[in-house]
């Protein structure tokens, strides 16, 4: 992949991270609200509970995928190292047998 997908890829998954975080928290005032805490039934809250979890799941998911990105943008940075090194050693035996 090329640096600038990368990047795109990266910038797509911290903004799923951002709009999972806005809508656990959220959740988590409603769920801190006096009209939701003073009498819920053990039906709604089950229910809460289980909305939280969806959402803690899909922000562990979203983590797990920017480490793996990061990882992989890891790995892509050092094999173009790798590269440039050898572009740099191709061009400096080239400029050594063009003046000799």
């Amino acid at each position: 992949m090329k640096p600038a997908d990368w990047m795109k890829m990266l910038e797509q998954l911290n903004t799923s991270l951002a709009q999972t975080s806005v809508e656990v928290s959220r959740h988590e005032q409603a769920l801190a609200s006096p009209l939701l805490t003073s009498d819920l039934s053990g039906e709604r809250h089950t229910s809460w509970q289980r909305a939280l979890e969806r959402f803690g799941e899909r922000l562990q998911d979203c983590q797990t995928q920017v480490r793996q990105a990061e990882r992989q943008a890891e790995q892509a940075e050092a094999a173009l190292a790798q590269q440039e090194e050898e572009v740099t050693r191709f061009r400096i035996a080239v400029g050594k047998s063009a003046r000799g």
